[in-house]
C-alpha cells in the first residue's frame, strides 16, 4: 500500500494539532528551524502517540532554509517511492510551484495550510477498481472527517475524479453507494457504513 507523508513546516504552522493524525496510517516528519530550541510539552507528546514520527532540525538558517529541506526530504523519499502520497502542510504558497511540477510528473502532492485538512490518499487505482471501491477507500481512510452533507460528498467525489465527471455521474454515484448500503441519506444529511 501507499504511504502517506505529511511533511510539517513547524515554523509556518507553529501551532499543529497532530491529534487529527492519531490512528490514522501517516509517516509524519516535522521540520524545525535551527533557531527552533523549545518544543511544546503537546507536541511531543502527540508525536508520541503517532506510529512513524520524527522531528528534522535542519542546520542552519536562513530565507526558506527548512522549505529547502522539505524539499530535498520529499524528493529523496519521492525517488524510492513513486506511489507515495506527499502532504506538505504550510501556508507558505512558495512550495505550489514544485507541487505543480511533481504533480506534472506523475507524484502525489498537496500543500495545505493546516493540518485538519490532511485527507489520506488512496493507493494509484487498481486496473479492475471501480468508481465505487475508490471513492469508499477515500472516504474510509478519512477517519471521522468524511462529508457530511451530500453537496460535500458531491464535490468531494468531483474531486477524487479531478472534476472529469457531470453532475449526473456523481449523482448517479452516490445514488448507488446508497443502493449498496455505504450510505444513509436523510434529507441533505449523509452517514455511512463502509466496513
Amino acid at each position: 500500500m501507499a504511504k502517506n507523508y505529511v511533511l510539517i513546516d513547524y515554523e509556518n504552522v507553529s501551532n499543529a494539532n497532530l491529534e487529527v493524525l492519531v490512528g490514522r496510517p501517516f509517516d509524519v516528519m516535522v521540520f524545525v528551524g535551527a533557531n527552533q530550541t523549545k518544543i511544546p510539552i503537546e507536541l511531543a507528546v502527540q508525536m508520541a502517540k503517532l506510529s512513524a514520527a520524527d522531528y528534522v532540525r535542519i542546520s542552519g538558517s536562513g530565507p526558506n532554509a527548512l522549505d529547502f529541506h522539505i524539499a530535498f526530504y520529499m524528493g529523496r523519499l519521492a525517488e524510492r517511492e513513486h506511489d507515495a502520497n506527499f502532504h506538505v502542510v504550510s501556508k507558505d504558497k512558495g512550495f505550489d510551484p514544485l507541487v505543480r511540477h511533481m504533480r506534472a510528473a506523475g507524484i502525489s502532492v498537496h500543500r495545505m495550510g493546516s493540518l485538519s485538512e490532511v485527507r489520506l490518499r488512496p493507493a494509484k487505482k487498481e486496473a479492475d477498481d471501480s468508481p465505487i471501491d475508490e471513492i469508499v477507500r477515500n472516504l474510509a481512510g478519512r477517519g471521522a472527517s468524511k462529508p457530511r452533507r451530500v453537496r460535500t460528498l458531491a464535490s468531494t467525489i468531483r474531486s477524487l475524479f479531478k472534476d472529469a465527471m457531470s453532475d449526473a455521474q456523481v449523482e448517479s454515484l452516490i445514488d448507488e453507494m446508497r443502493q449498496r448500503g455505504y450510505l444513509i441519506i436523510n434529507q441533505d444529511r449523509v452517514s455511512y457504513k463502509l466496513s
